[in-house]
């Protein structure tokens, strides 16, 4: 294996050559080094772990070892007596960065790091600042890490979160989304996106009822370790420096009892109680579901429900605020009901009644899908046409080409962009010891949006 000339990057080089070999495949690319052989331009990132308790010996000499100590007051302030100069980071981030690079240059500078340098740490930041050729990481625990061990949970099948340094832009649908798959989720919090402002939006959600366990000062004299449910850490007092470990609420979304694989989608057939032929089949559904584009926090009408199947697997791939199902036929309506039972889509809000009567007490849609119609079509289009909000999408299923025609027509007169797929779907049968193919029905699915 070809190997990197350390002693010619650490005179500061440039980009580590290989040693014998044609070209950087099958090179190392490791730079560990002993503190003793450090030099410049090569950059430390020390993860600090939980506290001093976590600094072992060969950290503690990479610290001595370093010229300037860089990172946050907290953790510079461990360290009173080092012999170094000490450069504290500062907001905007992108000045102490400039200066760490421009010290660097000359003098051995090791930054230390909350938890673990890589571990939603600037660790990730230092590398794509200077490049792997120019650091040197050494890791530590993460916070998430010590909080599972103090409640002796393996956290190796633990979802991850940060939300520090996120300001505006956080919202609490990252989490919703693993909640709602049944699994746990970890959380690095901010002051802007504490405990409490977490508990107020869990508060809100389907996981109201869900578990959270907060760490905080962790390795610290103070750490303090409690469980709350979202309603009593809404109000409650933290320290700034914690991390939240959130256990869920029975998940939304269930594995169906015919089918244990915890699939998401793609359910054919037979796993829906339905009326014969009346169900969106499954490669149809998956186009339908592909030209929806749907997206978090939407309003889907699905008009013409019948079994359910479209509104049940719109809500295993994206968590829309509302789905709002309408079927008028009594006994597809019974077992739509029945359906959304058993695969656990209680969210989905239903109505028995003609779509043209139950759509005007709706809130206006991000999505549309038109299922089934008869004779209620153009009350319908008319209505979605204009109710459906300016980024909106209507997806269409069409059998019969007068129906196409019609709602192509529709869509074309008020100004709407139309797309149009046919399928042709076939499917394998036995024949003996052999296959033939089998073809449905051909189906048309119409897409329309505004265009812009």
């Amino acid at each position: 294996m070809n190997t990197i000339d350390t002693d010619f990057f650490n005179q500061g080089h440039g980009q580590p050559r290989t040693g014998s070999g044609a070209g950087p495949r099958g090179a190392s690319i490791s730079n560990v080094l002993k503190p003793s052989d450090w030099k410049p331009p090569l950059i430390a990132a020390i993860g600090m772990g939980a506290g001093p308790q976590c600094l072992g010996a060969l950290v503690l000499e990479w610290i001595g070892a370093a010229q300037i100590l860089a990172g946050g007051g907290r953790h510079l302030e461990l360290f009173p007596d080092h012999a170094g100069e000490k450069l504290s980071l500062k907001s905007p981030l992108s000045e102490s960065l400039e200066e760490i690079g421009r010290i660097s240059k000359t003098k051995r500078v090791a930054v230390l790091c909350s938890g673990d340098p890589l571990f939603f740490g600037i660790g990730r930041t230092l590398a794509d600042r200077f490049g792997m050729q120019r650091l040197m990481v050494i890791p530590n625990v993460t916070s998430v890490q010590t909080l599972c061990a103090r409640i002796c949970e393996s956290w190796d099948s633990i979802d991850a979160i940060s939300f520090h340094g996120l300001k505006g832009e956080a919202d609490i649908g990252s989490v919703l989304d693993i909640l709602d798959r049944g699994r746990k989720v970890a959380i690095i919090t901010d002051p802007q996106h504490n405990p409490q402002w977490i508990a107020r939006e869990l508060i809100k959600s389907s996981q109201c009822e869900c578990k959270l366990i907060i760490g905080e000062n962790l390795g610290a004299p103070s750490e303090r370790v409690r469980s709350f449910s979202p309603s009593d850490a809404s109000d409650a007092e933290f320290s700034p420096l914690n991390v939240i470990l959130i256990q869920p609420a029975e998940p939304v979304v269930k594995t169906d009892q015919r089918d244990k694989s915890g699939r998401i989608f793609g359910f054919d057939e037979e796993a829906f109680e339905r009326q014969a032929g009346m169900i969106t089949k499954m490669e149809v559904r998956a186009v339908v579901l592909a030209s929806l584009q749907l997206g978090h926090g939407q309003v889907l009408w699905d008009l013409g429900a019948a079994t359910g199947s479209v509104s049940v697997e719109a809500t295993r791939i994206a968590r829309l605020k509302r789905v709002l199902a309408v079927e008028k036929n009594q006994s597809r309506y019974s077992k739509l009901l029945r359906n959304l039972e058993e695969f656990g889509a209680s969210k989905v809000e239903t109505v028995c009644a003609r779509a043209s009567d139950a759509i005007g007490a709706f809130p206006d849609p991000d999505r549309v899908f038109i299922g089934g119609s008869g004779d209620d079509l153009d009350a319908i289009l008319e209505a979605v046409a204009q109710r459906l909000l300016p980024d909106g999408r209507v997806v269409q299923t069409v059998v019969l080409l007068q129906t196409l025609e019609k709602v192509n027509t529709f869509w074309k007169d008020r100004d709407f962009n139309v797309s149009i797929v046919q399928l042709q779907v076939n499917r394998s049968v036995p024949t003996g010891k052999d296959l033939r193919l089998e073809a449905l029905n051909p189906v048309f699915v119409v897409s329309a949006w505004r265009s812009k």
